[in-house]
């Protein structure tokens, strides 16, 4: 049986030093007045796995310090479980390494995807599973959730989230995006789902969040994720968000989402910066860029 991949050489103790290495590469649009010390960002949710070095590293410069990296939805055609599980090892040794030898300090998220595996070895995977949350840098179960809201996808999203409330751990949630006329009707089934499960609702990320469902949910209990990319939110409509809903800024998060290309590696630089031009103090910002996923990952980043 094959065993999954260890992390000797990125220890956790060394996670805190990353920081340091990015001081020279700070995004002035974001420094705090008189330049002191600068804006903090983490990316909640990024695929670096599809990403260009060369924008991991703009990441970097843009100021991002730490990454949530979680298995995709789907795989780009159909698999047998080890692809699966190759994948899972490929991020959590060298996608982690890679990225901190850029400056960023990179967690991950494990999960069966929707699509991409063969019929018979969703069930394989979904055993194989609990065996790699074991690493010290899996702090989630994600991409879980609902897409069309089918019978497959809540049988996946069920069987992760009895995995997830045993093994005591945070989940990303993937939703359908924006424009997709079955959004809110799965979003509600999602939430429904999320109940009916027991599942703690407050360490549950509702993700690829859209202007049409944010009030939904903004008051079911979750954190509410907003992907920055091109099919779901701009950086001013992220902005929008967080200054129109104070009393639930302790409960939103902020992601790329995306990394397939273009732009969207500095989508939570844009965010933050958008945020700072429309008059947010710098802790105000933070706390959607850096404390909230810091404290919901449980991330050991000073």
């Amino acid at each position: 049986m094959r065993q999954p991949a260890r992390l000797g050489q990125v220890p956790i103790q060394e996670r805190g030093g990353i920081r340091s290495q990015l001081d020279s590469h700070r995004s002035p649009q974001v420094a705090r007045t008189g330049g002191e010390t600068t804006m903090r960002l983490l990316d909640s949710h990024v695929h670096l796995d599809r990403m260009a070095g060369e924008d991991i590293l703009r990441m970097a410069w843009g100021g991002v310090e730490a990454a949530v990296v979680p298995t995709p939805h789907l795989m780009s055609g159909v698999f047998y479980p080890k692809t699966l599980l190759e994948l899972w090892e490929k991020t959590l040794d060298y996608i982690v390494k890679y990225a901190a030898s850029m400056g960023i300090d990179v967690y991950v998220g494990l999960a069966v995807p929707f699509y991409g595996i063969t019929a018979e070895g969703y069930d394989e995977c979904l055993n194989k599973l609990p065996e790699y949350l074991k690493e010290p840098r899996v702090v989630c179960i994600g991409e879980i959730g609902l897409d069309t809201g089918n019978a497959h996808e809540e049988y996946l999203l069920r069987a992760q989230l009895a995995i997830a409330k045993a093994h005591n751990l945070p989940i990303i949630v993937h939703s359908p995006t924006p424009r997709e006329p079955q959004t809110p009707e799965v979003t509600t089934r999602i939430i429904d789902v999320l109940k009916e499960e027991d599942y703690p609702l407050e360490k549950a990320v509702l993700d690829h969040s859209g202007k049409n469902t944010i009030p939904a949910r903004l008051k079911s209990g979750c954190v509410t994720g907003l992907s920055i990319c091109y099919d779901k939110l701009t950086a001013e409509e992220a902005s929008e968000i967080v200054r129109g809903y104070p009393e639930y800024r302790d409960k939103i998060i902020i992601g790329s989402e995306l990394g397939y290309g273009g732009a969207g590696h500095l989508s939570v630089v844009k965010a933050a910066w958008a945020m700072k031009m429309d008059g947010m103090p710098v802790e105000e910002i933070e706390r959607v860029t850096w404390v909230n996923p810091r404290r919901l990952f449980g991330l050991p980043v000073a």
